[in-house]
């Protein structure tokens, strides 16, 4: 009996070492540099944890790139890419390989992203500038619903994105 339920925690434990993996560690290293990944990626990027050198934006891989800064342009850019909606609360469940990342937007102007890093909290790249996991108060932040967002007053939503799933460009 002991060795069934050893068993039985061995294999719990490799399914959350291996859901855990797929979620990206917060590390701003990597993106906060002066060699043109900082410079040529955008919160887009790495909201998808995918350095393109290209200023990403939703929906242009897919050749369905937004046509205005409202809500639900970008979310049809982003799902064409292979972003898939989700409820914020739930998350992204049992789904291969995947985490979530938030959409929010300045109505006309701009649009942003955040992720939810491995620890919890959620992080963003805003523009060229460099990664943090602060708001615009200075605070962590634990849900970009609640984060002082500045400009971006539309929370639009969450999405998941899933390794194998999506392209970005």
């Amino acid at each position: 009996m002991n060795s069934i339920i050893d068993l039985i925690k061995k294999i719990i434990a490799a399914i959350l070492k291996w859901i855990t993996n797929c979620i990206p560690e917060y590390n701003p290293t990597p993106w906060n540099d002066a060699n043109g990944v900082q410079y040529n990626n955008n919160c887009y990027n790495y909201a998808c944890n995918t350095p393109t050198g290209t200023f990403a934006q939703p929906g242009r891989a897919s050749g369905n790139m937004y046509n205005s800064l409202i809500c639900s342009e970008v979310e049809n850019g982003a799902q064409s890419d292979g972003l898939a909606p989700v409820d914020c609360d739930l998350g992204c469940g049992c789904r291969y390989c995947c985490y979530i990342v938030a959409l929010v937007v300045a109505p006309g102007y701009d649009y942003h992203w955040y992720r939810k890093d491995r620890n919890g909290t959620w992080s963003h790249k805003p523009g060229m500038t460099q990664v943090t996991n602060l708001d615009n108060s200075g605070n962590i932040i634990t849900d970009p619903r609640t984060a002082d967002r500045g400009v971006y007053t539309d929370f639009c939503g969450c999405f998941c994105v899933c390794k194998g799933k999506f392209a970005i460009n």
